[in-house]
């Protein structure tokens, strides 16, 4: 079976960020019920990561709708984990990264500057790890001519 680049960097930043055990998609087996009791101590969930993804998007002039998830299917919502992956015009993808970047820290992420690269940004937050990351688009097989691939992938560690 043939994987594409992005599908390829998708499954790696989801096994680099929530590991690979069994139950991680919230269905049998999964750490759901102990997600839910860690979220109540810290006070941090998985709707406040996204909201911090969403605004980290806006100030890099993204628009969430047009990218797409693989942590929502069907309406339910990973309680572990919240991405978003699109595609800019490459010429404007570092400048979006930076700002995605500088906003996240704005809302109290923690950026991780020994695992951070220039073209990916890692970051934590109370139980949470974030990597935001950019793909020049002739590294991918689908992507547009002269366009690149940001993605934002956070996960709960430990649970």
């Amino acid at each position: 079976m043939r994987t594409t680049p992005m599908a390829a960097v998708a499954a790696a930043a989801v096994l680099v960020l929530g590991g690979c055990g069994a139950g991680g998609d919230g269905g049998a087996g999964s750490s759901s019920s102990s997600s839910s009791s860690s979220a109540a101590k810290t006070g941090f969930d998985r709707d406040a990561v996204d909201g911090d993804l969403r605004k980290a998007l806006a100030a890099a002039a993204l628009d969430h709708g047009q990218g797409f998830t693989t942590a929502e299917r069907g309406g339910r919502k990973s309680p572990d984990s919240v991405d978003w992956y699109g595609t800019v015009k490459t010429p404007d993808a570092d400048k979006a990264l930076s700002e995605i970047g500088a906003s996240l820290e704005r809302t109290g992420w923690k950026p991780d500057r020994e695992r951070s690269k220039a073209d990916m940004l890692v970051f934590r937050k109370s139980d949470w790890s974030l990597i935001a990351s950019g793909i020049a688009g002739k590294e991918l097989q689908n992507a547009p001519e002269g366009s690149s691939m940001l993605s934002v992938t956070a996960s709960r560690l430990g649970g």
